[in-house]
């Protein structure tokens, strides 16, 4: 491996290191979950929604590589991996309000 994909690699992880941390945080701040503003618009938009775009790509990166073993093993199951790895990172991201989590 290159020196520079390295440090690439690195800035990376420490990024979403440095995300799930904060993210952690705002979360163990909400006062209920009931309430429409648990975490502030500008941690939903500066962390979470990025972090809810990477989860919509790895999951329908992993949703293709993984749809021909399900449409081969067990076809009537199809939605239940859909629906897990893309339309709910899918829908937080372009459905659901800003603040609301």
């Amino acid at each position: 491996m290159s020196i520079r994909f390295r440090k690439i690699m690195a800035v990376m992880a420490a990024v979403l290191l440095f995300s799930t941390v904060l993210s952690t945080t705002a979360l163990g701040q909400t006062r209920s979950h009931g309430d429409v503003a648990n975490a502030p618009a500008i941690i939903d938009v500066m962390l979470l929604r990025p972090a809810g775009f990477v989860s919509l790509v790895i999951g329908t990166a992993l949703f293709i590589g993984l749809a021909p073993i399900i449409l081969i093993t067990r076809p009537h199951e199809i939605g239940t991996p859909f629906k897990q790895l893309v339309v709910r990172p899918g829908k937080y991201i372009w459905v659901d309000p800003l603040g609301g989590h």
